[in-house]
């Protein structure tokens, strides 16, 4: 028996906000855990530059996620999957 479309629509979509908030949480624990090594005493300052660095990279990683969710969404409203499934 074949689900109803919508039903898997929305299961696609709660799936892929899933992965992008799992991923956006795994970004945050390692931008604490960059910026935490920024407290470091005595470090030199290259390195609490350096750890800054990468404690920013790692939240701005966070901005293409969303739009790539964005795009997944239009692929789910747009029926790509299942139109492919056809063949």
């Amino acid at each position: 028996m074949p689900r109803n479309i919508e039903e898997e629509k929305a299961r696609r979509k709660r799936d892929a906000v899933r992965g992008v908030a799992f991923f956006a949480l795994l970004q945050m624990v390692c931008a604490a855990a960059f910026g935490s090594l920024c407290f470091i005493p005595d470090a030199p300052g290259w390195l609490v530059v350096l750890f800054g660095g990468l404690a920013a990279f790692c939240l701005v990683l966070i901005l293409p996620a969303i739009f790539v969710l964005k795009a997944r969404f239009k692929e789910i409203e747009g029926g790509e999957l299942d139109a492919a499934r056809k063949y």
